[in-house]
């Protein structure tokens, strides 16, 4: 097991024009803290034999209406606004040691606004997130139980334009449906829109379900000994941040406890499954393994949020993503098991040609699942330029085992009434 993340969240000082000086000068001394903060904390954490990966943070949401395009801010204006503010932030981050920095594009709470923001989505985050390699965001897809068909269309360009020229700038975008703040996950993570300063944590932890599933003689067995290894891991971690919560004034929101993977065969959640006697991940059966590890999730206690399930990113899991490159996997596989995991679809690759409309659909089934089973979802999806269904793809990453591109069913002719070209604009299932 290590520390995925530990990702700090604060509200910074976005479009104030007349106090830069102050706002910088306060931003900065933040930071010092927050450096400090980490120091100590990792350093806990060592001392116990627990390694963490990366250090994040996260501010609350970028755009904003009440305070930018209802105040009269051009499009213009509000993008030099984003650029300054990310560009400040960015030398922060560098200064003081963290990793990697996110922000969601706008609140779910904004999206009625929508299209008022769609040509600075559309036309200008894709050139921030390339601009700013650690850099990470989401859209927001849902709110108060309606789909927002707009939100869906803006996501499907976005992931198309940063699907060209590098496929891999999609790692770093993705929808989400229902995701609170703080969860510690990136592109998901935001803070919310307080001034308390929070801080949570994300594991690494597939090798111990793999090490309990694949000792247990039994599904019983299996299930009861996860519970207790899931409750020893909130004691001991819950234990170790709250101490530092306390000595340096940084509320700790919790614990994200989907057991993130690793593409190693003893660290993939898709090995963990098939150790419970299942022939293979993706076969029929799964679901049985998919249910009892995000059910031993203690997500009755209080200090465990975000997705907290099970996590299965096909490019980040060595064993799921060695069953898709053998055909045992597809899409429909996925969206299965997103009715019992936490993040969704999630680093799945796709044919380079898929089209918008198309993105629209799949993500319109992911924000389905959300609403109906209340419980957030994201999408990430990487289309790959020139690769078809079935085609090899590799990166060269230490977080991504090779794989092939997933097979889903393709749309035909386009009808001028459906979904994807009407002027819906949302759609609620309880009103």
């Amino acid at each position: 097991m290590k520390v995925r993340t530990i990702t700090i969240g604060q509200t910074i000082p976005f479009f104030k024009k007349d106090n830069v000086k102050e706002n910088g000068a306060s931003l900065e001394e933040n930071f010092i803290k927050f450096s400090k903060f980490n120091d100590d904390l990792i350093k806990d954490f060592e001392n116990n034999n627990l390694e963490v990966e990366t250090k994040r943070f996260c501010s609350q949401p970028l755009l904003n209406y009440e305070n930018q395009l209802n105040n009269g801010n051009k499009n213009f204006e509000t993008t030099n606004f984003v650029n300054e503010t990310l560009s400040n932030l960015k030398l922060m981050i560098e200064k003081y040691n963290f990793d990697y920095f996110a922000c969601s594009t706008m609140a779910p709470t904004d999206l009625s606004h929508i299209n008022k923001f769609e040509n600075l989505i559309i036309d200008e985050f894709h050139k921030i997130l390339v601009l700013y390699p650690n850099f990470f965001t989401s859209l927001p897809v849902v709110f108060d139980g309606s789909i927002y068909f707009p939100a869906l269309k803006i996501g499907a360009k976005m992931i198309k334009k940063l699907s060209e020229p590098e496929p891999f700038d999609n790692l770093k975008f993705c929808i989400n449906s229902n995701v609170q703040p703080n969860t510690p996950f990136f592109p998901a993570s935001y803070h919310d829109q307080s001034d308390t300063q929070k801080f949570s944590i994300a594991l690494e932890m597939a090798d111990e379900v793999v090490t309990i599933f694949s000792e247990a003689k039994s599904l019983q067995e299996a299930k009861k000994n996860i519970r207790s290894r899931f409750l020893e891991i909130y004691d001991f971690i819950l234990n170790i941040c709250e101490k530092f919560a306390q000595k340096y004034g940084i509320e700790f929101a919790g614990i994200d406890f989907s057991p993130a993977p690793f593409p190693e065969s003893k660290r993939s959640i898709g090995t963990a499954i098939e150790e419970l006697g299942i022939e293979y991940f993706g076969a029929n059966g799964s679901m049985l393994g998919a249910a009892l590890l995000t059910n031993a999730i203690p997500r009755f206690k209080e200090k465990v949020l975000g997705f907290s399930g099970l996590m299965i990113p096909v490019f980040e899991d060595y064993t799921i993503a060695k069953r898709l490159s053998e055909n045992k996997l597809n899409l429909d596989s996925l969206l299965l098991y997103s009715t019992m995991c936490g993040t969704g679809l999630d680093c799945i690759p796709l044919p380079g040609n898929i089209s918008e409309r198309e993105l629209f659909y799949i993500l319109l089934d992911i924000a389905t699942l959300s609403i109906k089973l209340n419980k957030p979802i994201t999408a990430r999806l990487m289309p790959i330029p020139g690769k078809k269904a079935g085609d090899d793809v590799n990166f060269d990453f230490e977080y991504f085992a090779p794989t092939k591109v997933i097979e889903f069913r393709r749309l035909d002719h386009p009808r001028e009434n459906d979904l994807f070209n009407r002027d819906e604009n949302t759609f609620n299932f309880h009103t």
